[in-house]
């Protein structure tokens, strides 16, 4: 079924068509007046300033600013249909709040009933609500056995010809081929993805000694997570190649704290992720907003707002190894993008404070799926485009290539939620009108 899926994949991204959008390019290391991007086949033909269209090309005059696609390296996304959660008081390590009668009773009881009765649903759902946060490539997905057609699935299938990443949890907890699998990966110079030191005492920092001693710490291994690393640790890391995702919200509020990005930006490739909807945030964007508020609140401020952009995009496709593939608007690379309405704010400042009636289109291989559903349209005139919305702002998605609609997946969520008598969540956390 996998690669029956990867040859569906391939087949609903590349598309014999052409068209171009004009906007403002963010590319994002530099910001392009007047640019165009133009796509073929769902990769990009052209992204610069006043850029030659073919003849008899559409061309879509945006009128906003055009990014690369987000790019979510930490991520849960199966959970992401349950409303926030609390532990109810902060804790030490991850190991003491799962172990709590607030995560057993409010969460994990749940989420097994919910997995257990609507997996692919939730999955679905769970796709949608990274793409209305500018979402196009995501990891922490659980979808052997559902049919998908909208965001990339980084560590099963991101329909390049590439393996996919490794994803692991609880890396030192490892059974012995499961530990050969990572090693192996590693070796093959393959990226692989774990949840390390997360926590704020002596147990959580232990987990490095503990990969360093299991041969983990090389190029291609990728840290979630980190708070109690020193800057020693970082350096560290930096000589051996490893990279670092940042999930700031969900550290602090469970934790209290989070990384010392501050040194960590001095050694390592940081890219940021959301983590999941009960403790981190919603998704990309709205994590970029939340680091940008902590970040304005040091002294001084740990990242401009390029640098949170670029954590998003070009980061986290180099620490997979994708950086020829996505992360960047350039010639050659798949056609995935945000399109932004432009406002008063400043190119960078505009992604992360994007309202949702500012979101105009989220593509992935050149095939919007997510943001206004006329925009998409003139994209693409065979978009099946469904109505939904989010906070009020009326937005469409793209479920032509997909295996089920969005309505039936909503009734679907909301019928099983509702047998168990349990919340269910929203794509957003809308304020009070």
């Amino acid at each position: 079924m996998r690669w029956i899926w990867i040859l569906l994949f391939a087949a609903s991204t590349a598309r014999a068509d052409t068209y171009a959008l004009r906007g403002t390019l963010v590319t994002p290391d530099e910001v392009i007046e007047n640019g165009v991007l133009v796509v073929t086949d769902g990769v990009i033909t052209a992204a610069e300033a006043n850029a030659a269209v073919p003849e008899g090309t559409r061309v879509i005059d945006t009128g906003g600013f055009i990014y690369p696609g987000l790019i979510d390296l930490h991520n849960h996304l199966t959970w992401n249909a349950h409303p926030r959660w609390s532990a109810g008081t902060l804790t030490r390590n991850r190991y003491e709040w799962q172990a709590t009668d607030q995560y057993s009773v409010g969460l994990r009881g749940p989420q097994s009933k919910m997995f257990a009765a609507a997996a692919c649903d939730l999955a679905h759902f769970a796709e949608v609500k990274s793409l209305v946060w500018g979402g196009t490539s995501t990891t922490g997905s659980l979808y052997q056995d559902c049919s998908r057609g909208l965001a990339r699935n980084l560590d099963y299938a991101s329909g390049f010809d590439v393996p996919p990443a490794q994803y692991r949890i609880f890396p030192i907890e490892l059974r012995p081929d499961d530990e050969k699998n990572v090693r192996d990966a590693l070796a093959a110079q393959n990226p692989v993805i774990a949840h390390l030191c997360e926590g704020i005492d002596a147990s959580a920092a232990r987990e490095l000694r503990q990969a360093r001693a299991h041969g983990f710490l090389m190029k291609g291994f990728i840290i979630i997570h980190g708070v109690p690393l020193l800057e020693k640790d970082f350096q560290e890391l930096g000589r051996n190649g490893v990279g670092f995702v940042w999930s700031p919200r969900s550290n602090i509020e469970l934790y209290g704290k989070t990384a010392d990005v501050a040194a960590a930006k001095k050694y390592v490739t940081l890219a940021i992720a959301p983590d999941w909807s009960p403790s981190g945030s919603n998704g990309m964007i709205e994590e970029m907003r939340y680091a940008a508020f902590w970040s304005d609140a040091q002294f001084p401020p740990v990242f401009t707002m390029k640098e949170l952009v670029q954590m998003a995009t070009v980061n986290p496709a180099k620490l997979v190894r994708l950086d020829e593939k996505v992360g960047r608007l350039a010639k050659g690379l798949a056609a995935d993008y945000v399109v932004v309405r432009r406002g008063a704010r400043p190119a960078y400042d505009a992604l992360i404070y994007a309202t949702h009636e500012d979101m105009l289109l989220v593509a992935v291989g050149g095939r919007p799926l997510y943001g206004d559903a006329e925009m998409m349209r003139n994209v693409n005139p065979n978009a099946r485009v469904e109505s939904l919305s989010v906070c009020g702002a009326q937005k469409g998605v793209d479920t032509s290539e997909t295996s089920t609609t969005w309505a039936d997946t909503m009734k679907n969520l909301d019928t099983a939620f509702a047998s168990f008598s349990l919340p269910m969540a929203g794509l957003a956390e809308c304020p009070c009108r």
